[in-house]
């Protein structure tokens, strides 16, 4: 069996390099929103020079489609524990991916492409497809007590909104504790809806 090419030192310290600037723009979204978040700025964050990001990522519209596509890569990833229930799973979904400071840089990224045309440009086709993927990762995972592979996919997609509508309220007047509690009802109303598939293709 083949192995993949070692990666060369000068390869893997602007693989590292690329990680840390991602990382250093997701920390500005959530800090300071993406109109303030500057490539001044994140290079200043990262510990690099202006000059240095722009090696990697020459434009703003560069730094954060490449910063989304990492944000996109997350709920994909396989989770070290596999729930036991739906409620367990539905409850997972926001704890560990939607109430999450890297959450909150995606949705910066989601308000701000709906107006710059430049960024929509650069981001609108992975958007499309990271939906897709989700749509397939929720059939995957879930099944509708009905039989309705549509109705599933249409109680997830509610779910996520729902989430990110909370985390969008939680900045005018609801605090964390009341949009878990709003959580929970929705996952009581919910759950008698749907279960976990008995062998997950995920």
């Amino acid at each position: 069996m083949s192995s993949a090419p070692a990666i060369g030192k000068q390869q893997a310290k602007s693989i590292r390099a690329r990680e840390a600037i991602c990382e250093a723009t997701i920390g500005s979204l959530v800090d300071v929103g993406y109109a303030e978040t500057s490539l001044n700025r994140v290079a200043t964050a990262a510990g690099f020079s202006k000059g240095a990001l722009q090696y990697h990522y020459p434009s703003k519209e560069d730094l954060i489609a490449a910063t989304l596509n990492r944000l996109l890569e997350r709920p994909f990833k396989r989770a070290q524990h596999t729930p036991s229930n739906i409620e367990e799973a539905l409850m997972v979904a926001w704890t560990r991916y939607i109430n999450t400071p890297a959450y909150r840089a995606l949705l910066e990224i989601l308000n701000a492409a709906r107006t710059d045309e430049l960024l929509q440009a650069r981001v609108a086709d992975d958007l499309l497809d990271w939906g897709q993927a989700l749509d397939e990762q929720s059939l995957a995972q879930y099944e509708a007590i009905s039989g309705d592979d549509d109705e599933i996919v249409m109680l997830i997609n509610m779910t996520r909104s729902f989430m990110r509508g909370l985390l969008v309220q939680e900045n005018y007047g609801n605090d964390r504790a009341q949009s878990l509690r709003y959580i929970k009802k929705w996952i009581t109303l919910i759950s008698p809806l749907m279960q976990l598939r008995e062998d997950p293709q995920i």
